[in-house]
């Protein structure tokens, strides 16, 4: 059988195959052999039921069975000096260090773990070993025994990795990272288990814990507000919900660049520019974002009335600026429409008590006008 590949603008190749593998794995593996591809990739193939259009090859029966044209999407490796990367939402790649927690601003500020997960560079005398290993695997089909602080840095490399999607994973997410990290290295499966990466998982859950818990103790603002500790005022714990329930407790830190005098003049500014009979929305957009983290802080931490949100904060409160905060809404509740699937099985949902944590923002934009009695206190996450 006949390959057309597609790896890039100016680099198409010709491969053949004898007969295809029996499973969708051993044909990516095979892929990786002839191309000399490294890291993970997606494979696409030109589908005749859309014209030709490419989409994601997803099970092996879906070839032609003569000839095929394929195209090969290569995603970048993460580096070790970019494990601290993280996420914009709306945007297709890394955006920027750890070091820059801000840099994960948007609608909630997270992103999905992609499928496969993009398995880390791990220390050069641990990818020695892995590389070892994994020739000893194809050659006869042997495992490799590591050590436990191998196993540790691996654990942690990968934990940094999910950080930088998400604080907070969840099953889903901890199952593709596993299975992700044994189809780049199979020398570490598990002898006896069925998938051979169960134990990675509960190992990986484990570790992310111990990572959140090392971030919080040097003083990640995001992780420490969702501590779940006894107020030396209150006396008791504070009712805010976790954010793995509810991405509710996004809390970023000021910019690197900037502190918080500086983000006050900003908003300072804003109050100024909104009294203006035309205001500049570009500007204002501008502010409302590098003012993001000091929002946040004052939203999440002293829960303020709505009156005091609109005195500080009265761009919030415009439809163009409700609308750059919708958009991602909007979006996601569109996404099954446009996809033509179900959308009462397309989404993830969590019951949320609306007295104890939080008023979402789209239904506290049209409800506001309903809100007039003194004795309420709204919490308003923004």
């Amino acid at each position: 059988m006949l390959f057309r590949v597609i790896l890039g603008e100016n680099d198409i190749r010709k491969i053949h195959a004898d007969c295809l593998p029996e499973t969708l794995q051993d044909f990516f593996a095979f892929l990786k052999c002839k191309l000399a591809v490294d890291g993970s990739f997606v494979v696409q193939f030109q589908d005749p039921d859309f014209n030709n259009e490419f989409c994601n090859l997803t099970n092996l029966a879906e070839l032609p069975k003569e000839k095929a044209t394929l195209k090969v999407i290569v995603q970048p490796t993460m580096e070790s000096n970019d494990i601290d990367s993280t996420i914009e939402v709306g945007n297709s790649s890394t955006a920027s260090s750890l070091d820059n927690p801000t840099a994960r601003l948007g609608s909630g500020g997270r992103r999905p773990l992609p499928c496969p997960f993009p398995i880390p560079k791990f220390t050069y005398d641990v990818e020695l070993l892995l590389r070892r290993g994994n020739e000893a695997y194809h050659n006869n089909g042997s495992l490799l025994d590591i050590s436990k602080d191998t196993k540790s840095e691996i654990l942690e490399k990968l934990a940094e990795a999910m950080y930088a999607f998400t604080p907070y994973p969840q099953r889903d997410d901890f199952d593709n990272a596993a299975q992700s990290l044994i189809e780049k290295h199979p020398c570490l499966k598990e002898p006896g288990s069925e998938k051979g990466w169960y134990c990675w998982k509960y190992s990986l859950k484990f570790k992310m814990g111990n990572y959140r818990s090392k971030l919080r103790a040097a003083g990640c603002a995001e992780l420490q507000v969702n501590r779940h500790t006894a107020s030396s005022d209150l006396g008791s714990k504070r009712k805010l919900k976790k954010a793995k329930k509810a991405e509710t407790n996004f809390l970023p830190d000021v910019p690197q660049d900037k502190n918080e005098a500086v983000l006050e003049e900003e908003r300072e500014s804003m109050v100024v520019e909104m009294k203006k009979r035309k205001v500049d929305w570009n500007k204002m957009h501008m502010m409302m974002a590098n003012t993001f983290s000091v929002r946040r802080k004052e939203i999440v931490e002293n829960e303020p009335l709505v009156k005091e949100v609109k005195a500080k904060w009265p761009g919030l409160f415009f439809e163009k600026q409700n609308s750059m905060s919708m958009k991602r809404a909007v979006v996601l509740q569109g996404l099954p429409h446009y996809l033509g699937e179900d959308p009462s099985d397309f989404f993830k949902s969590a019951e949320v008590d609306l007295y104890v944590n939080i008023i979402p923002l789209l239904k506290i934009m049209f409800c506001i006008c309903l809100i007039r009695t003194l004795s309420m206190k709204c919490i308003i996450v923004l």
